[in-house]
């Protein structure tokens, strides 16, 4: 393994790192909280903010408001920070926001379902590459289950040892992931973002692929799948609707049938077949109040008995 000076680590960090900036991501103006983290972009910016923050502000200021302020620590966002190994010792917890009795311990090996060792990653990486992703399984307090997680990492000096200083997310959207207690329909409807919007039509096409067709008619009729204005749609390769789970006719022609006119004729298809996934923003009948609306759709291609199809779902817009 690849030794360095506390000096030496944190000028190969500036090297390795990605060309992103403190600029770019504004954290003076304390628009990166922990709160505001939805994604694994939003985690790299929350770690580069706090390795900002801990640099400007001293560690004993740090340790201070990784700990209390909300700004750092929210649900499943906080930050962590681990001495690397010396000749004598081996991995100490400086920080960690979510559980401070880990604090002053040395961490014993810590293999994970796909056995790897987290912290003998870590070193790798901060290291190496001054810093990077890594991706493991934990059990997520939140729900009691072993879940895949990914962790962004930047390497710090904290008071004159070099450390890790990073933060992680629960993925619910990967498969073998997508709780049918936490992405559902009805969780869309009750909080309509695109966050939500992409977890349940993930988790929906990681189900068609699984499934086949056998999961059209779950996907149709499961009220997983279903929540009053919420519910999923699947897309040929033209763009006309293959099945829908919600039942509404216009003027006594299945919906079916118009849904090539619903997006003014365009082509729907190409875009998420170059993206995998895309969204779509059109105006539609609500079926909650019998009113056309505008409406955000997310569309994942799948490939389904050899035929490429869009599963897609989306919410009304007031």
């Amino acid at each position: 393994m690849i030794r360095t000076t506390s000096r030496s680590l944190l000028a190969l960090g500036a090297l390795l790192l990605p060309a992103l900036s403190f600029a770019d991501i504004r954290c003076a103006d304390k628009s990166v909280a922990a709160s505001a983290v939805r994604t694994r972009e939003d985690i790299r910016a929350f770690v580069r903010c706090a390795r900002e923050y801990a640099l400007e502000n001293g560690t004993t200021e740090a340790y201070r408001a990784f700990h209390e302020d909300e700004r750092w620590k929210s649900g499943q966002f906080y930050v962590f920070v681990t001495s690397l190994p010396t000749a004598d010792r081996g991995n100490l917890t400086l920080v960690h926001a979510a559980n401070p009795s880990l604090e002053g311990r040395i961490r014993m090996p810590l293999i994970d379902n796909f056995g790897n060792e987290f912290f003998a990653e870590q070193e790798r990486l901060v290291n190496s590459y001054g810093g990077g992703w890594l991706y493991y399984t934990r059990t997520n307090p939140a729900t009691g289950g072993n879940e895949p997680k990914a962790s962004y990492v930047e390497a710090i000096d904290w008071d004159g040892s070099p450390a890790a200083i990073g933060a992680g997310i629960y993925m619910r959207d990967l498969p073998g992931t997508c709780s049918p207690d936490e992405v559902t329909a009805a969780a869309l409807e009750a909080e309509p973002n695109a966050e939500r919007l992409q977890e349940l039509v993930r988790c929906a096409a990681y189900r068609f692929e699984e499934a086949g067709y056998f999961a059209a008619f779950e996907l149709q009729n499961n009220p997983r799948w279903r929540s009053g204005s919420i519910y999923l749609f699947v897309l040929n390769s033209r763009g006309m609707q293959y099945f829908s789970s919600n039942p509404v006719t216009i003027n006594g022609v299945a919906v079916e049938e118009w849904s090539g006119s619903l997006f003014m004729e365009r082509d729907v298809a190409s875009p998420a077949a170059a993206f995998d996934e895309s969204t779509l923003y059109y105006d539609a009948l609500n079926p909650a109040n019998g009113s056309v609306q505008r409406k955000v759709a997310f569309v994942k291609r799948v490939m389904v008995g050899g035929e490429a199809l869009l599963v897609g779902s989306g919410y009304y817009l007031p």
